[in-house]
């Protein structure tokens, strides 16, 4: 039986305000380095796990990666910004989705008004097809809106982290 077709899509759904109102904030004196972007998204992770948000990525033949906020989101979270800056300035850019059980590697390539993305998986999941095309514009849309987004929940559930770069900035729309 032949598959489905499915595109690569990424999408984050914001905590319910019933979550939000169980989960206790990250005090700032917590936070072992406010200048580090890669435990920031980690830590402000770790918090939204404690919610129902949801980070749903699907494509190479798969509907629903199923990524875990906590700790898959990170991974990729952890790579955003170094993708929004290669997808607005036409560089290729590889992003390693690290976490056990998903670990596969995404590469984008700009291809004029298109982005070719390679996954490689270093698991027992074979992606298909291994190569996958979006529009450019739509795949720099889809990063802005999570970049937005997460922004946006990381200041409902962790104040003190939403205030610090880049989330402050990613809040306000200036991503």
């Amino acid at each position: 039986m032949r598959s489905e077709y499915v595109p690569f899509h990424f999408s984050f759904a914001d905590p319910s305000p019933e979550a939000l109102a169980r989960v206790r904030a990250v005090p700032r004196g917590h936070l072992e380095d406010e200048k580090d972007y890669y435990i920031l998204a980690l830590v402000a992770c770790g918090v939204l796990d404690g919610t129902d948000a949801a980070f749903r990525i699907r494509g190479f033949g798969r509907d629903d990666w199923a990524f875990d906020v906590g700790y898959d989101m990170s991974a990729f979270v952890e790579e955003l910004p170094r993708l929004i800056n290669a997808l607005r300035s036409g560089r290729e850019v590889e992003l390693d989705l690290y976490s056990q059980g998903v670990e596969r590697t995404l590469t984008f390539s700009p291809d004029g008004d298109r982005v070719l993305i390679r996954c490689v998986s270093r698991a027992s999941w074979v992606p298909q097809p291994e190569v996958e095309v979006c529009d450019a514009g739509d795949l720099l849309g889809m990063c802005v809106r999570l970049a937005h987004d997460f922004a946006g929940a990381v200041s409902a559930v962790a104040p003190a982290i939403a205030r610090l770069e880049p989330f402050e900035r990613w809040r306000r729309g200036k991503v």
